[in-house]
């Protein structure tokens, strides 16, 4: 499963909706038994080649893999990966023999959804819809056989190339910064490395004169208004400097050259639905770069970001349009709070900023700022437009358990149990203290806080999704190009008095930063475990539509 995979990508050219088989084909000098090689696709069972389905084609046996549906523009990647069972001995008939064979695609015009399949609900439809199961339980067995994902890597896994820019451009710094003399680039995670700093730019003006080698100076885009307490460790953008020319006091003009990255290729090995375990039971999330999670409900967009363990379905905002971008995915940039001085501030809801007790630091009296947006959009969007009966009260989890620090204290830093998750690459989707931290607002299994049920993803969520700390990652489906805030407290820092809470980057990393600071808002609503789909099969191009009359 370590091994590069044999990739292949099927795409719908035609105008109509078809189903594919993507058949093994054993080619007749093939010697090697079928039973003794192990076969997967993506991350689905390893099963021997022999424990397909086959079918015989012009006199050859085929063994199909994978079956599935494109609507029209469509496409789909695979991995495939072959290997000797781990099972042959020696006495096994292997000794000189090969396996040789070829990947066949055949498609069909067909009419296939879930619906004409007789799976009407949405919640149903997801998963039958994966691989054309028969049933729901059939869904669920195929789904929950799949290997279970590193969560310390992306989906899709990406290698990256360092992008050397050759056309001199000039940026401007406002405050003192520093520069290092050497780099490197990691391919894996797709960052740039600053090493050996020097000092700050003021000592590097006319930088281009015969006392500096010009080529052997860089400086990082992301981090060039941080001071020498946060100098620069990595970042997305580099700079290849010229020269530096002090404009006024402390304002640098840099001319450089901008070193970026490229995507070199993908392994799409960690794609589809997956199983784990929510507050409820058994949850089914999306994971990777996923093509069939579209839903069109009340004059938007969303993402199916999993079936929850009580049957809703939990929807990220995707906008007006299936080709939205940065913006296009947000309903607005907002401070998650306006104020930072205080650890309760990390709160979706908090209590008292005056007092010495977790609990009344932590209670849910005061609405925050983003809140407060997401009630506002709700009731225009929903309560207004007569759709409140189609929303689920499942929760949301603002998680302030604590990981290191009491939660109260401004004279100590406080890291919430959302930071452990982040840096160990060990997400949950259990909130930890749902009593007070799930926020419901019927719902006896949460804090029973909220007027309306909305909120926002969490930076679990997002990591189960593919997009893992330390990593750039521009292909997981809940990738934007602009900042966008998540529901997960990060920590509160003494040194900056400052509540802190992640965020996604436009890197498609994830991070944390001041509470205070304008990022966009994706709202995260749940459909009812009854909703139903009018039409659709979840794709781009023809999702699925939630019947509302």
């Amino acid at each position: 499963m370590q091994t590069t995979p044999y990739t292949f990508t099927i795409k719908n050219t035609c105008t109509t909706f078809i189903s594919y088989d993507v058949i093994f084909l054993v080619d007749s000098e093939s010697t090697l038994g079928t039973q003794y090689v192990d076969v997967v696709l993506d991350r689905n069972v390893i099963k021997t080649l022999d424990q397909y389905e086959s079918r015989e084609i012009d006199g050859q046996t085929g063994y199909i893999l994978q079956s599935g549906n494109l609507s029209q523009a469509d496409e789909i990647t695979y991995n495939l990966r072959m290997w000797l069972d781990e099972e042959v001995t020696v006495s096994d008939p292997v000794f000189n023999t090969s396996l040789k064979g070829k990947i066949r695609v055949e498609a069909k015009i067909t009419n296939y959804s879930p619906i004409d399949q007789g799976f009407t609900k949405l919640a149903d439809a997801m998963l039958v819809n994966e691989y054309q199961s028969s049933s729901v339980e059939a869904a669920k067995q195929q789904i929950e056989s799949k290997q279970a994902p590193n969560f310390s890597e992306t989906a899709p896994i990406i290698t990256w190339n360092e992008v050397h820019g050759d056309t001199e451009t000039n940026v401007t710094c406002t405050t003192d910064g520093y520069i290092g003399t050497d780099y490197s680039f990691d391919e894996e995670t797709g960052y740039y490395i600053i090493e050996e700093y020097g000092e700050s730019y003021q000592k590097y003006t006319n930088i281009s004169n015969e006392e500096y080698q010009i080529n052997d100076y860089y400086t990082c885009r992301s981090y060039m208004n941080n001071g020498v307490a946060n100098r620069p460790t990595r970042c997305t953008m580099m700079y290849k400097i010229i020269s530096v020319e002090e404009v006024s006091q402390d304002n640098y003009k840099i001319a450089a050259y901008a070193y970026t990255q490229s995507e070199r290729e993908s392994d799409q090995s960690d794609k589809g639905l997956y199983v784990g375990t929510d507050d409820y039971g058994k949850t089914y999330y999306y994971r990777g770069n996923v093509n069939n999670n579209y839903v069109y409900f009340a004059g938007y967009y969303w993402r199916i970001v999993r079936l929850n363990g009580d049957g809703s379905v939990r929807l990220l905002y995707a906008g007006t349009s299936t080709d939205a971008t940065g913006t296009g995915l947000q309903i607005k940039n907002n401070a998650f709070n306006q104020t930072i001085t205080n650890p309760s501030y990390v709160g979706y809801m908090y209590g008292s900023t005056f007092n010495s007790s977790y609990e009344l630091t932590h209670a849910n009296d005061n609405s925050s700022s983003i809140k407060t947006e997401l009630d506002n959009w709700y009731v225009t969007n929903i309560v207004n437009k007569n759709l409140e009966k189609y929303i689920a009260d499942s929760g949301f989890c603002n998680d302030r358990s604590l990981n290191e620090g009491d939660g109260v204290t401004t004279t100590a830093n406080t890291n919430f149990g959302g930071y452990r998750r982040y840096v160990n690459h060990n997400p949950s989707l259990i909130c930890p203290n749902a009593s007070n931290d799930l926020f419901t607002v019927d719902n006896a299994s949460g804090n029973q806080a909220l007027t309306y049920p909305i909120g926002l993803i969490t930076e679990d969520e997002v990591s189960v999704a593919g997009q893992s700390q330390g990593f750039i990652n521009r292909l997981s489906y809940t990738y934007s190009s602009s900042h966008y805030w998540t529901m997960t407290p990060s920590a509160f820092l003494a040194s900056q008095n400052a509540a802190r809470a992640f965020i996604i980057t436009p890197n498609g990393d994830s991070g944390n930063n001041l509470v205070s600071n304008l990022y966009g808002i994706r709202p995260v609503i749940n459909l009812a475990s009854d909703v139903e789909i009018e039409s659709g099969i979840g794709t781009a191009n023809d999702p699925y539509v939630i019947k509302t009359a």
